[in-house]
């Protein structure tokens, strides 16, 4: 596969898409460790687009999507596939068009909650404080106690080798913290909202943001909660009645805060993460006999 990579940059070069080789991405995500990525591609719009996606699958050259990288842990050394990053001012566009609103799946997901909050429409206030790009949080289906992002969705644009395809509400796969949006790139999505007494729903969100402030380590260096909760249970008070709130392994520390979060204490290595990962996992395990499942994506 590797060998596939020198060619991949050929015909990309040739293309006129921009790409970078050998591009370090621990500073491209918020828990901030990791290896790189051989190739680094950043369309500039559509059709540059179309032709990596095109490039990659004639080589058999696997890509993966990188967002806001708030939800993601990388391992450490080269990875075995090429990256994409929608960072284009195309990706990012929000258009607010009545009561629907169409954003660009590279558009940052705080972003899309003020604009749609600016307008006066209800349905995505639940939102406030996820840190993510809108096409990542489609993808996982992001979202809390207040609200999923699946929730609003009216259809979601994605593409393959194959070209464009709009895809209902229905057909993304949508539960807890999933989606069948895997394996395609999510490029835009309309949302459907509902007209509101701003100034409310404004200061809604404005309380949802200061009980995250309050409740989870946002000053931290962190990937966001690490485990799904499972089926009535929460992952964090599971951990803590397992003893691990605090506990250090290296430079990680699962959160005094909340201990759904490991965060990174400056100078974490990737293997000082999966190793508290893995304690985490076993100890909880041990305790209450519940296998915990990872909510924050692992590369690779």
């Amino acid at each position: 596969m590797r060998s596939a990579f020198p060619a991949l940059a050929e015909r990309l070069a040739g293309s006129g898409v921009p790409f970078r080789r050998d591009v370090p991405l621990g500073p491209l995500t918020w828990l901030g460790v990791g290896g790189a990525a051989p190739l680094l591609i950043e369309p500039r719009y559509l059709d540059d687009l179309d032709a990596a996606l095109r490039a990659a699958s004639a080589l058999g050259v696997r890509l993966e999507v990188l967002g806001s990288g708030a939800n993601l842990f990388i391992d450490d050394g080269i990875l075995p596939f090429a990256v994409l990053r929608l960072v284009a001012p195309p990706f990012k566009r929000i258009e607010v068009l009545e009561a629907r609103v169409r954003s660009g799946a590279g558009a940052v997901l705080e972003t899309l909650v003020a604009r749609v909050l600016a307008s006066d429409l209800g349905g995505m206030e639940g939102l406030a404080g996820i840190p993510a790009s809108v096409g990542g949080a489609l993808v996982m289906n992001a979202g809390g106690r207040h609200a999923e992002i699946s929730e609003r969705v009216a259809s979601v644009t994605v593409a393959d080798a194959g070209g464009l395809r709009v895809l209902s509400r229905a057909a993304c796969g949508f539960g807890y913290r999933h989606s069948s949006l895997h394996g395609v790139t999510v490029v835009s999505a309309e949302f459907d909202l509902v007209p509101g007494d701003g100034e409310a729903l404004r200061r809604k969100a404005q309380e949802i943001r200061a009980a995250k402030r309050e409740s989870q380590p946002l000053q931290d260096a962190s990937a966001g909660c690490l485990f799904k909760n499972p089926p009535g249970q929460s992952a964090g008070r599971l951990i803590d009645l397992a003893g691990l709130k605090g506990a250090v392994q290296g430079r990680a520390r699962v959160s005094p805060q909340h201990a759904n979060f490991v965060v990174n204490l400056g100078g974490a290595t990737a293997d000082d993460i999966r190793c508290l990962i893995d304690r985490v996992r076993a100890e909880v395990r041990r305790v209450h006999g519940v296998d915990l499942e990872l909510e924050v994506v692992r590369w690779p």
